[in-house]
């Protein structure tokens, strides 16, 4: 990985050198264009995120904080400010998008025999990368964006999510269509996703659709449904096998993109700062739930259950530190995992969307509480992939199920709380789904009284940045969306 992004660093210093010398300096023996392989291993470790303090401040000490996964005791007061909600946006255009639109180009005019699948791969992970924009900021530049080099356009104009929403979906449905039949991708290890494999890059692809129709259900309820069981006869994710997920390596003085950047935050700040919050140990605790042991552990690394305490969102004190347990899977219990794996969706999450279809529609066979089981099956069995000796037995898993029923009379609301816990890590995930299902119902913390009227926040705002650039578009995008507040609803969002 290293390799591959010094070689990137240098084609970006020497690509602005050239001017004027365009003749003289192509050397007919050498390629002008880097391997889309390596193009596409940048892009997957850059989307998960580089800078650990970016990373602390939009996930960590926002989304992570907002949705009451965590209790930040230095940093409470920025849950609801506008302040410093810059971060992702900036650093995903800056790295992610303006490659992967490259990217995109350079496929779409080659003449090898593998661009077909490797194009359709690179459009599912263009779609990943914008659909976690738009769901952070809502409207963005997308038709527009990261083409400032390929056709001179230095001011891109912000789309309407709705727009976005229409074309990412299109977009999938063509690429999973396209996989179904295409022959070999060129990209192989290389591809830190799923090395190449084509098939699983379908199931991704409709999964990742299945996760956009849910999102719609507030909006546009038949339309939600309709790409839903789109997606479904398509072929979502089977197992745990055919979670999307970028795994990192354990360098522990890496300073850039190839270590865990969750690791980076929590075993900084772990033993007076990053808590687990009282909300989720409430939640975990009260059922009794495995999980409690393997993501939480004492400052001195027990991870005893009956040790494991959170930490009240109105508590800033940092008194008792050892009673307040660390995040135990990125290093809380003294052994520093930097290769933990981010993940960007899992089967779990598939369960329960298609548990929740089966609910609303009955889509997916019907059988909620079927969907419902697998998902927390899934979600407690996937934690093994952190490593280290981290895992929960099917005999865990049973008993949770037993002592903990379904309820056909809560469903959407059992369904909806697991897929809060399933999906610790990814406070981007978290947070869209809280605010599309409304599950679990939290209170917000009580500086919000004076900062967000008592609500906690519903996307981040525009970069100063982007308003001292671009400001013709930007405040067009404001007007369009009604605002450019941390309140602001997005399209999918409307009540």
């Amino acid at each position: 990985m290293k390799k591959i992004l010094s070689i990137l660093a240098i084609v970006v210093l020497f690509g602005s050198c050239d001017k004027g010398f365009e003749d003289i300096n192509v050397n007919p023996t050498k390629p002008t264009q880097l391997d889309p392989a390596t193009k596409l291993t940048y892009i997957q470790l850059y989307t998960g995120g580089s800078n650990y303090v970016a990373y602390l401040f939009w996930n960590v000490i926002h989304l992570m904080q907002n949705i009451q996964h965590l209790n930040n005791t230095s940093y409470v007061s920025f849950l609801y400010k506008e302040g410093n909600t810059h971060w992702f946006f900036e650093e995903q255009f800056r790295t992610t998008v303006k490659n992967i639109v490259d990217l995109e180009a350079q496929l779409e005019s080659s003449n090898s025999p593998t661009a077909a699948a490797d194009l359709a791969i690179a459009r599912i992970q263009k779609v990943l990368i914008f659909s976690r924009l738009t769901d952070l900021y809502g409207d963005i530049p997308y038709s527009e964006a990261g083409k400032g080099f390929l056709e001179g356009i230095r001011f891109p104009k912000y789309d309407k999510q709705s727009d976005i929403y229409a074309d990412m979906l299109q977009t999938l449905e063509e690429a999973a269509t396209v996989l179904n039949t295409a022959g070999p991708n060129s990209y192989g290890s290389a591809d830190l996703l799923y090395g190449g494999d084509n098939m699983k890059w379908k199931k991704f692809a409709n999964s990742l659709m299945l996760r956009l129709a849910m999102r719609m259900v507030k909006v546009d309820n038949a339309s939600a449904q309709a790409w839903a069981a789109k997606a479904i006869s398509g072929g979502v994710m089977e197992s745990n096998a055919d979670i999307a997920y970028t795994q990192y390596e354990n360098s522990p003085n890496d300073g850039g993109p190839n270590v865990n950047p969750l690791t980076k935050c929590f075993t900084s700040r772990a033993s007076t700062q990053v808590k687990i919050s009282k909300t989720l140990m409430d939640f975990l605790k009260d059922r009794n739930d495995p999980r409690t042991s393997v993501l939480c552990s004492t400052v001195d690394g027990n991870t005893d259950f009956a040790l494991q305490e959170g930490q009240d969102i109105n508590n800033a004190s940092r008194g008792e530190a050892n009673s307040k347990p660390n995040i135990n899977i990125f290093g809380g219990s003294g052994v520093v995992i930097y290769d933990a794996p981010f993940f960007f969706q899992t089967y779990a999450e598939v369960e329960f969307m298609l548990a929740e279809a089966a609910e609303r529609w009955g889509l997916a066979g019907g059988d909620v509480e079927a969907h419902y089981n697998a998902g927390v099956t899934a979600a407690m069995d996937y934690l093994s992939m952190y490593g280290h000796g981290v895992g929960i037995t099917s005999t865990q898993i049973n008993d949770y199920l037993t002592a903990n029923p379904f309820d056909s009379n809560q469903a959407l609301k059992m369904i909806n709380e697991q897929y809060w816990v399933a999906t610790f890590g990814n406070g981007l995930e978290t947070f869209s789904n809280w605010k599309r299902s409304g599950y679990p119902e939290l209170v917000a913390a009580d500086v919000a009284a004076t900062l967000t009227g008592g609500e906690i926040p519903r996307r981040l705002v525009y970069p100063a940045s982007e308003k001292l650039n671009n400001p013709d578009n930007v405040e067009l995008a404001i007007q369009q969306q009604g605002g450019d507040g941390l309140l602001t609803r997005m399209w999918w969002d409307k009540e």
